[in-house]
């Protein structure tokens, strides 16, 4: 049987006190990797490292913005430090402001570049500067559905994934010399806290504006769905885990769908 065994490698995960973000990080912990649980609201980081400390797994609460450039490099800096390298990144803070495009406002698409593109930048900049002398190094960048097809309802979130997936690209070629994987996943459907903060998230947003019941909706979208249900994190997880395995040691400058058959690319 093949196994992904991480014993040994450190990984640092944004916005894992989330919903995919936690998921990524307890999939990491599992296979043996020590995850440093990086969340802008630290209480969230805690309560996920907190959890995998409990299966028995390796894992650090951090408190960061990722938008803050010195914090993120300092972050970095510490984990080297700490355990003499960096083996994985995995970039999966990252905001949604769901509107119409009419109703959207310029400060908000600025927040939202900033957040899911610019300080994606900012993280794998700090990382590769680790990574590069190693000659080794695995960085994932979550990206969206939407980073392939834009939207009326997601259009400044789209237009920031549509960037991240170009920045996932352009990263994987300027480092693939130096035996670095750099790659993104791109998620279907996942009911998180994030978009629950948001305004009550996709499916409730949706239901609000088409004047459909919540739950006609939610089986709606979910029959859009060849496999007929929404991801959890835990699904972006595998993928991500895979993709920073030596399994996949031959893959880089790629998007991969983790959405049940919605999108084909």
């Amino acid at each position: 049987m093949i196994t992904m065994d991480m014993s040994g490698r450190v990984s640092l995960i944004t916005g894992a006190g989330g919903g995919i973000g936690g998921g990524i990080a307890q999939v990491f912990a599992r296979s043996g990797a020590k995850v440093y649980v990086a969340d802008l609201e630290y209480a969230d980081a805690k309560v996920k490292a907190d959890q995998i400390h409990a299966e028995g797994g390796m894992a650090e609460a951090v408190g960061l913005d990722v938008t803050r450039k010195d914090d993120v490099y300092a972050l970095i800096d510490r984990i080297e430090k700490d355990n003499g390298k960096i083996d994985h990144l995995v970039n999966c803070a990252g905001i949604a402001i769901n509107k119409p495009y009419m109703e959207s406002t310029d400060d908000e698409f600025r927040k939202i570049l900033e957040v899911n593109l610019i300080s994606v930048d900012n993280c794998c900049k700090a990382a590769l500067q680790k990574m590069i002398p190693r000659k080794e190094g695995k960085i994932v960048n979550i990206l969206s559905a939407s980073s392939r097809m834009g939207s009326d309802f997601f259009s400044h979130y789209s237009s920031s994934k549509f960037g991240l997936l170009g920045l996932t690209q352009s990263i994987g070629l300027a480092v693939a010399r130096h035996n670095i994987n750099v790659n993104g996943i791109c998620p279907g459907i996942i009911v998180t806290k994030l978009g629950e903060k948001q305004g009550g998230g996709l499916v409730e947003q949706l239901s609000k504006r088409s004047g459909k019941p919540r739950e006609m909706m939610e089986d709606a979208i979910k029959k859009s769905i060849p496999l007929r249900r929404f991801q959890s994190g835990e699904d972006i997880g595998h993928m991500a885990l895979f993709l920073c395995s030596e399994l996949a040691s031959n893959i880089t400058c790629q998007a991969i769908n983790v959405c049940g058959g919605m999108r084909m690319n």
